[in-house]
């Protein structure tokens, strides 16, 4: 392991994801040592009511330093990310990555992020192909409406997980989102797409499905969520 500073923080939120979270660290712990040594994996525990929290144990014991487990009571996926996004910045990381627990994040694709760190602010992956059913797909898409008609920004997939962001670039917006945010990485890519001179990039990603256990957010109360969420990104552009 490198003694240099880390120049990757990877922000993982785990919530009852004990049919996964192992598989999903350990193939991200190899994919991510064949681009860097520096860097450093959060794995922020949200309250998870099963076995989660003792396998992230098992886990920092087998990776090290490098993985460090982050506790604390339930407030959700988006304020989970929020306060890795936020030790970034306190600690001066140069890049954040976030990637989700449930292993839909395929590892092959992430040196296309890091090989183009340096050519933009914030990349988004864009999932052209998902294999999490046709329902979440059609959620994406009327999500993808309702931001462009309501807060006037066209994110490509401003809710995907899987996302690179160079901290100093993003760090004012980042602590514009506050505690009570519904679906905070939503706000932030719209927040980002509203920041004039961030430069923004895409790559394709295939989405597959979960390895085990259930969505943290059911699809029957993401709309609930999202119309809340409209409310709360209107008083943050006006």
């Amino acid at each position: 392991m490198s003694s240099d500073p880390p120049e990757l923080l990877v922000v993982m939120p785990v919530y009852n994801e004990s049919a996964s979270v192992r598989k999903v660290v350990s193939e991200w712990f190899t994919e991510l040592e064949n681009w860097t040594e520096r860097f450093v994996f959060f794995a922020i525990n949200d309250g998870s009511t099963d076995g989660t929290g003792a396998i992230l144990q098992q886990l920092r014991s087998k990776f090290g330093e490098r993985l460090e487990v982050i506790e604390r009571e339930n407030r959700g996926h988006g304020q989970s990310c929020l306060q890795g996004y936020r030790i970034a910045i306190e600690r001066g990381i140069p890049y954040i990555f976030q990637l989700d627990s449930d292993g839909q994040c395929d590892p092959q694709y992430f040196f296309r992020f890091w090989r183009n760190r340096e050519r933009f602010d914030v990349i988004y992956g864009v999932r052209r192909r998902r294999d999490d059913g046709w329902r979440r797909v059609i959620a994406s898409m009327v999500l993808r409406l309702t931001l462009l008609g309501f807060a006037r920004a066209n994110c490509a997939d401003a809710n995907v997980p899987y996302r690179l962001m160079r901290t100093a670039a993003c760090a004012d917006t980042i602590n514009r989102i506050h505690a009570q945010f519904f679906l905070a990485n939503v706000g932030l890519a719209v927040l980002l797409r509203h920041q004039s001179g961030i430069r923004q990039g895409l790559v394709t990603i295939r989405f597959r499905e979960r390895y085990g256990g259930e969505p943290s957010v059911p699809l029957a109360k993401f709309a609930t969520r999202a119309v809340e969420m409209v409310r709360q990104l209107q008083n943050l552009l006006h």
